[in-house]
């Protein structure tokens, strides 16, 4: 399956695409490469709940220049106001629903993909708030009366 979207020329077309209010996911891989052959089909499934919040370029490296920040493919480069944020190797799963959910700047619904730091069901009980918390931290719970939780 051909995923590339886009063809860069030079870096005065690269930083045009990167001129937009959204972020902007770049994408590097090669048709060529196993290891983005496994990532390309995971990066479209969990992007697909981002797309109108994001701008996501693919780039084909055989037809792009080469960018000083890809040294291994796939890779995955995050901008914001045409400025570098985050350079990601490899399209981990985790590592994309976390930086989807940090630069589209809201949790999607992605099918299969649990979001970090949520409950795995409705059920699931709600993280411990942390020790020594203070009455200015967000969840913090005075002890009832008598000094034990619970009683």
């Amino acid at each position: 399956m051909n995923y590339v979207n886009a063809v860069i020329a030079d870096k005065a077309a690269f930083e045009h695409e990167l001129d937009t209010v959204q972020p902007v996911f770049v994408v590097f891989m090669s048709h060529d490469c196993t290891a983005c052959s496994d990532a390309m089909p995971r990066f479209m499934r969990i992007s697909q709940g981002y797309k109108d919040h994001v701008k996501i370029l693919i780039l084909d490296c055989v037809d792009t220049p080469r960018h000083p920040r890809v040294d291994r493919i796939p890779m995955l480069l995050i901008y914001h106001h045409q400025a570098l944020l985050e350079a990601l190797p490899g399209l981990g799963e985790q590592a994309l629903v976390r930086a989807f959910e940090q630069y589209a700047g809201r949790a999607a619904v992605t099918p299969g993909v649990k979001a970090p730091g949520k409950p795995a069901s409705p059920a699931a009980p709600p993280p411990p708030p942390p020790s020594g918390a203070s009455p200015h931290a967000p969840g913090y719970r005075p002890l009832p009366a008598g000094g034990r939780a619970g009683s």
